[in-house]
């Protein structure tokens, strides 16, 4: 059995940067800083566990992926519709439950290893206003099955 992370994290990155959101495609990261300047999109905790199966050596692999917008002023003078628009590009992107084998894999492009699509599990909305600024993050959490080649 083999780490799939690092293809798999590398293929999320292939699909979430070629989304465009106002004709600018997303910044996307593995780790931001206090300085880097929303919106960006950030690839955050993974996990695997082993799917019992004698035949391969199937994963299921969970993803959490935050969108961070922020804006000066109080929450009232501009809402979350960018937050929203921006994490509805990329569900609509990502989650593939409903469509055929050949579309799953379409998304998710790895050497080594084959996605067989992406689930939605759940999605966090968490809003904060520091007295200036006001900064929306929310969180995606996907999961996905991933087989070596």
């Amino acid at each position: 059995m083999k780490d799939c992370f690092y293809e798999y994290r590398k293929g999320l990155y292939e699909a979430l940067t070629a989304i465009h959101y106002e004709s600018q495609p997303l910044v996307v990261k593995e780790y931001a800083d206090a300085e880097d300047q929303p919106p960006y999109v950030q690839i955050l905790n993974m996990s695997s566990t082993f799917e019992r199966d004698d035949d391969t050596f199937l994963q299921v692999v969970t993803v959490d992926i935050m969108v961070v917008t922020s804006h000066d002023g109080d929450p009232s003078q501009f809402g979350s519709k960018q937050s929203d628009d921006i994490m509805t590009k990329i569900m609509q992107k990502l989650i593939t439950k409903g469509v055929t084998v050949q579309d799953r894999a379409a998304h998710i492009t790895m050497t080594n290893f084959i996605d067989y699509g992406c689930y939605f599990v759940s999605l966090n909305y968490i809003p904060d206003f520091d007295g200036k600024r006001t900064t929306i993050r929310k969180i995606l959490t996907i999961s996905t099955h991933i087989d070596e080649k």
